[in-house]
């Protein structure tokens, strides 16, 4: 598996579904990236989460390559200090002939991020 940040996160289990995939992670709050964003008060990067999301489709769809990214959405802001394990949520679909995933960032009671990704 291919990542670029390492050591932001670790994957603690996948399992398949009938469209897709989840994928179960733990974010490490103590990772570099938290001492600049914000000190005194983590907040989990956008661009971070979104990496995040590309290394876990690449590690899954090695055949395919993504070539855009649509409708990124951070719905609720990530403290890894008091969220640590995440659950990635991915459906791959077809739509207007374009091969796309979803993938919605969520716990338990609250969904954190949704994205679309387009496969080229």
């Amino acid at each position: 598996m291919m990542v670029t940040l390492a050591d932001f996160y670790a994957k603690l289990s996948e399992t398949t579904t009938e469209n897709g995939w989840n994928v179960s992670v733990q974010l490490n709050s103590n990772h570099k990236v938290y001492e600049g964003h914000f000190p005194g008060k983590p907040v989990a990067p956008g661009a971070a989460l979104t990496q995040m999301v590309l290394d876990e489709v690449a590690s899954r769809m090695e055949e395919k390559h993504v070539v855009e990214l649509r409708q990124i959405k951070f719905l609720s802001v990530i403290d890894p200090t008091q969220v640590s394990n995440l659950d990635l949520v991915f459906e791959i679909k077809v739509r207007k002939g374009l091969e796309m995933f979803t993938c919605l960032g969520k716990t338990e009671t609250t969904n954190y991020f949704k994205l679309i990704g387009i496969f080229g």
